[in-house]
């Protein structure tokens, strides 16, 4: 991964971190229920290990790399099925902010599913 790459998808997984903990203060503000710090609590944590992720991946970890990949592709399904679900126990704005989040997952996983990066990444006993 070179060092722009590094930067962009480093600053989106940074906004879904902000993202994230804004969420928490405003469930504190308006006094949330249990599902919604829950799933507070878990995005933070999520972004934060995207974060030390990419970190490692760019250092040139591919056990990094994939978990990194794998995440920001996975999550944003989840999330879709989160907002889609009626009766779900989130209301209207967490949805809102999931689907905030969705969406900088989503070009995270673009980034770093590129074919480009993933040749940076070979498997062990192949050349780059």
């Amino acid at each position: 991964m070179d060092n722009e790459l590094y930067r962009r998808v480093r600053a989106l997984f940074v906004a879904v971190l902000v993202v994230s903990v804004a969420t928490l203060g405003t469930a504190a503000l308006v006094g949330a229920n249990a599902a919604v710090w829950v799933r507070g609590v878990i995005v933070v944590v999520i972004s934060a290990l995207l974060i030390t992720l990419a970190a490692r991946a760019f250092r040139g970890s591919r056990a990094a790399y994939l978990r990194m990949r794998v995440m920001s592709t996975v999550a944003p399904v989840a999330i879709v099925v989160i907002v889609a679900l009626p009766h779900d126990g989130f209301p209207v704005w967490v949805k809102v902010e999931q689907s905030v989040i969705g969406l900088l997952l989503a070009a995270s996983a673009v980034m770093v599913g590129r074919k480009d990066v993933r040749r940076a990444y070979p498997r062990t006993g192949q050349g780059a």
